[in-house]
């Protein structure tokens, strides 16, 4: 079953956005595929960041968080822990825009 989380980070959202797009992101993109990453959407809030992440499964997700070079990325990061942190196991997902 799909799994979504929510979570927001306050503090300036550029500089925010900036430690992501420099330390999580080029990680991210290289190790979460493989543990059942689907998509990934940032947005700029007046206080902060929100990313919500959908995942094939809560499993992949967790062990994704395990691996080293994601918490080095985290350390790196100095981004702050998740002000808010929200997960959802029931997830019901409608594609539409097939890519060709």
């Amino acid at each position: 079953m799909p799994f979504l989380s929510i979570h927001t980070l306050s503090g300036n959202p550029d500089e925010l956005l900036q430690r992501k797009q420099e330390y999580m992101d080029p990680v991210v993109r290289q190790i979460a595929p493989e543990y059942g990453a689907i998509k990934s959407i940032t947005v700029r809030q007046a206080d902060g960041l929100m990313t919500i992440n959908l995942w094939e499964s809560a499993e992949g997700a967790q062990a994704f968080t395990q691996r080293p070079e994601v918490q080095q990325a985290q350390a790196r990061s100095g981004l702050p822990r998740p002000a808010t942190f929200e997960r959802y196991t029931e997830v019901y997902i409608e594609e539409y825009q097939q890519k060709p």
